[in-house]
């Protein structure tokens, strides 16, 4: 992937035109290092790479994952329990069971969701306090899905937002 995508300064590559699972789970094909303050500067944008739809039975999430270092046995979702308000100088305790989506659609609520090749599937700041407390230097996606999806593609990245 070039160092610009759709015009944005790209600060790591998460994925490019990855494959989505057949009906299963699968972490983004990359890492990337956030190490420092980020300032609320330091985006993700997914995009699709070819024609996306999930039907209306199915379900479809990405779910962003911190890591204290560059393997996936450090991988916790970013939330704490006890972080004490975001307070300078505290540290936060992982939750377990908490999840951050950046995208969700459940397969028992929700409709048909179809995205065409190129157009934006989500976008999200990374929280900063989240894991500047929890001691996270790099963040992952995992894409899940219920159905079939292998024919469908997606690109993520992180990028800084001067």
């Amino acid at each position: 992937m070039a160092n610009e995508y759709y015009g944005k300064l790209i600060v790591g590559e998460l994925s490019d035109n990855q494959t989505l699972p057949n009906a299963g789970s699968v972490d983004s094909t990359n890492m990337v290092n956030i190490a420092g303050q980020t300032n609320g500067k330091l985006w993700i944008d997914v995009y699709a790479g070819t024609d996306i739809s999930i039907a209306a039975n199915q379900s479809f999430s990405i779910e962003l994952e911190g890591y204290t270092s560059d393997n996936n046995d450090s991988a916790t979702p970013p939330f704490s329990t006890a972080n004490n308000g975001g307070m300078q100088g505290t540290s936060g305790t992982p939750e377990s069971d908490a999840h951050y989506y950046l995208l969700h659609k459940a397969a028992t609520t929700d409709g048909v969701l179809a995205f065409s090749k190129g157009s934006l599937i989500t976008q999200c700041a990374i929280p900063e306090d989240l894991f500047r407390l929890l001691g996270y230097d790099y963040v992952q996606l995992k894409y899940t899905t219920s159905a079939n999806e292998s024919s469908e593609t997606v690109t993520a990245f992180v990028y800084s937002k001067m």
